[in-house]
């Protein structure tokens, strides 16, 4: 492909796709967030044996795994979503958005939690 097709590519990304994509991950979020309550609840009031407790939490992790990665995306496209606010992007705004994305990726690489509540279990934690 040539170098001009793969520049109009890239600015249908940023003005098209991404902010496409950044609503659909919105959506997404919400549903997951609504799957995680419903799991809670089932776990809130029902009886259940070792066995579908082990189940459940699979699907709470899996569930909080999918929400982490939507989550993630949504970060990195936040600094996009800004830069299309622009009437007309200069290359200061630019390098300041790749600037900020790097960034952005550089805490997710490093990611980790400290406990709020449960001190007690920050061990458990990597």
């Amino acid at each position: 492909m040539s170098e001009i097709i793969n520049a109009l590519q890239a600015v249908r990304d940023v003005y098209i796709n991404f902010p496409k994509r950044y609503e659909l991950n919105q959506e997404a979020l919400k549903k997951l967030e609504s799957e995680i309550q419903d799991i809670l609840h089932i776990i809130e009031f029902t009886n259940f044996n070792a066995a579908h407790g082990y189940k459940w939490a699979k699907e709470l992790k899996r569930l909080r795994e999918e929400r982490r990665a939507l989550k993630e995306e949504l970060e990195l496209l936040e600094p996009v979503r800004d830069f299309l606010s622009f009437p007309k992007p200069t290359e200061k705004n630019i390098s300041r958005i790749i600037g900020d994305v790097r960034n952005i990726e550089g805490r997710q690489s490093n990611r980790s939690y400290r406990m709020r509540v449960r001190n007690d279990l920050q061990e458990l934690i990597k």
